[in-house]
């Protein structure tokens, strides 16, 4: 239910973003409050990835990186 709620902190959101069921994870993922850095752990995960891609609050150089190297690198620059 957190996960499907706007309102809800970010602490509380960032949780089940570690739940190992598939579903419960993706749902944390989509959420607009999760922290940019989780965020941007999750893109370099495969199995949440995609999730993580979808999510509004996704910052647009995160974007931008993704675009440039084709989803295969989402990390800062080296």
């Amino acid at each position: 239910m957190a996960a499907r709620d706007p309102e809800t902190e970010s602490a509380a959101v960032e949780r089940p973003t570690q739940d190992p069921e598939h579903a419960v994870k993706a749902a944390a993922t989509h959420h607009p409050n999760l922290p940019q850095s989780r965020l941007e752990e999750l893109l370099d995960d495969e199995e949440p990835a995609h999730a993580a891609a979808a999510n509004p609050a996704l910052n647009l150089e995160t974007i931008r990186r993704l675009v440039r190297t084709d989803g295969r690198r989402v990390g800062p620059p080296a």
